[in-house]
């Protein structure tokens, strides 16, 4: 790279002129990104039966799209810093408002998927880009705005869709799934056009950046993200595609980190994962969006599963995690300014964890109301602890980095969600089956309480049931629901008994933070002479 190039890739942009859109950009952008995957997985029935695709083939539908967004990630870096985040993020906008308008009129799955995959390719730039935008772009005193707004808008997100899935079925139509996104990427381009910098496109990055690594560590992450997002679905490795997308992804993991070294100035630096808290840092973002996952998951499974309810009728309790965001993320913001991030992070992963706990009193006859107080402890803690990890880590990151970081955050966003939802996923299935077994063996024919309680199921259903042995057929099959119920309570009760044990093991994480580092202002480093053999 030559000396212009490095200068410019060294030294901060200039802030935008109006930076109050860029924090609403980042909102909206986070808010789309996360609404989409979830009311795609959600809502998947409805598509599924639009394109006559049977279970195993659907699975591919939210697959394609998340897995697109881990592709772009790291391209993300190479496309912003050639031609620009505001020009990046235009294209990205366009094309996700343009594939989410089609989707509906897909004749077939293959069609389906491939827009699902545009689709992820363009909101898959919102998060890395307009994360970086907060950092090169925004005074430090609104960094915690932005971010809040971002934290706000994922948990937000993900807590909504429940609501808005289950209306749009129920009184409108499935097609505003995916019509509602194309209404909110025509202000999101308006509001990157406007708050975002028009600047030059490097020609000289474009002519010698790093697009091959970008395009293979995109690759890794991706087929590796694919593995487990089907891994449970297809037996882990009992299947022979899940081992081969992870040596896939392990294969292009090396060549990636092969090809970094070899460069003179990588467009990844490696060197800020050696910096200190960073690594913390990271596994603390995981550990939030295990969280955030699991406070999600684990309600919604529960009561559709046991309660028997609709997706609209599960967003009832979701609400009281999404609608207190809009009071929490602007009074985190505030106390950023005021209080040590690291103090704000402990207490963020200590409510969220006593949330959890206070779930773990759950019986088979608990309703969305009995969650509402757990709920709204999580929805704080959450929105706390990610707000905090973000910006406390934005700290540890000088300005030339600041794509990078966004790159990061969106792939630990991504693996952090997809992780929680393999794990808890799994966790809860084996947890079902242990206690399914244990409370079988107390089931045995001849014990007066199992005749009895035959007996009351039979007596239940004689008066409403024709034919011989019907009514004592169906009343062994309550019976066996009846233990099915209680042991999916019990395997939901250990799920949120695992979340509280990953928050309280983050608060030991975050008492080995230490002071970020003083980092060097790149603007201050004279620039490297020209050096025509030097590789970009």
């Amino acid at each position: 790279m030559n000396a212009t190039a490095a200068a410019a890739a060294a030294t901060p942009a200039p802030p935008a002129s109006l930076p109050w859109l860029g924090i609403v950009a980042v909102l909206v952008g986070a808010l789309a990104t996360t609404l989409t995957s979830r009311l795609t997985s959600i809502g998947l029935a409805d598509v599924r039966g639009a394109v006559s695709a049977g279970f195993d083939e659907g699975a591919w539908i939210p697959t394609a799209f998340s897995a697109s967004q881990m592709l772009i990630g790291p391209l993300a870096i190479f496309l912003g810093r050639a031609f620009t985040p505001r020009r990046v993020l235009l294209a990205g906008s366009v094309l996700y408002g343009l594939a989410e308008f089609l989707i509906p009129f897909a004749p077939d799955l293959r069609s389906l998927i491939m827009l699902q995959c545009l689709a992820g390719l363009g909101s898959g730039t919102f998060i890395p880009l307009t994360a970086a935008f907060i950092l090169t772009s925004l005074p430090k005193a609104l960094w915690p705005w932005g971010l809040a707004a971002y934290a706000m808008n994922i948990v937000l997100g993900l807590n909504l869709a429940s609501s808005l899935e289950g209306w749009y079925v129920e009184h409108v139509t499935w097609h505003w799934i995916f019509w509602q996104n194309t209404v909110v990427a025509a202000p999101l381009f308006a509001l990157y056009w406007f708050g975002l910098r028009r600047l030059p496109i490097d020609y000289d990055y474009l002519r010698n950046g790093d697009f091959r690594g970008m395009l293979t560590g995109g690759a890794a992450f991706t087929f590796v993200f694919i593995a487990l997002d089907q891994g449970d679905r297809l037996d882990w490795f009992s299947s022979t595609l899940v081992v081969t997308l992870l040596a896939l992804g392990f294969i292009c993991m090396g060549l990636f980190l092969l090809h970094e070294s070899t460069l003179d100035t990588p467009s990844v630096d490696f060197g800020l994962l050696l910096r200190r808290n960073v690594l913390l840092l990271i596994v603390l973002v995981l550990a939030t969006r295990f969280m955030v996952t699991a406070s999600n998951t684990l309600v919604a499974n529960y009561l559709i599963q046991v309660r028997g309810l609709r997706p609209e009728e599960v967003g009832n309790a979701a609400l009281w995690v999404a609608v207190p965001q809009l009071i929490i993320a602007p009074i985190v913001a505030w106390l950023l300014n005021r209080v040590d991030a690291r103090f704000a992070i402990g207490t963020g992963f200590t409510i969220a964890a006593a949330g959890f706990l206070l779930a773990t009193g759950i019986t088979s006859e608990w309703a969305e109301s009995n969650f509402s107080l757990a709920l709204l402890l999580q929805a704080i803690g959450e929105t706390l602890e990610l707000t905090a990890v973000i910006y406390f880590f934005g700290h540890h990151v000088a300005p030339a980095d600041g794509i990078t970081f966004g790159a990061i955050i969106q792939t630990a966003r991504l693996f952090g969600g997809e992780l929680g939802t393999s794990v808890l996923v799994m966790f809860t299935r084996k947890s079902e089956q242990v206690h399914s077994n244990l409370i079988g063996q107390h089931i045995v024919a001849g014990e007066p309480m199992t005749d009895d309680r035959l007996l009351a199921y039979t007596q239940l259903f004689g008066a409403s049931t024709q034919g011989t042995g019907a009514s004592a057929a169906r009343g062994a099959g309550l019976l066996a629901s009846a233990v099915r119920g209680q042991a999916y309570t019990l395997s939901i009760l250990d799920g949120f008994l695992l979340a509280a044990v990953v928050g309280t093991l983050a608060v030991v994480l975050v008492m080995c933070l230490r002071e970020p580092p003083v980092l060097v202002n790149p603007a201050a480093v004279p620039a490297l002479p020209p050096n025509e053999n030097r590789k970009a």
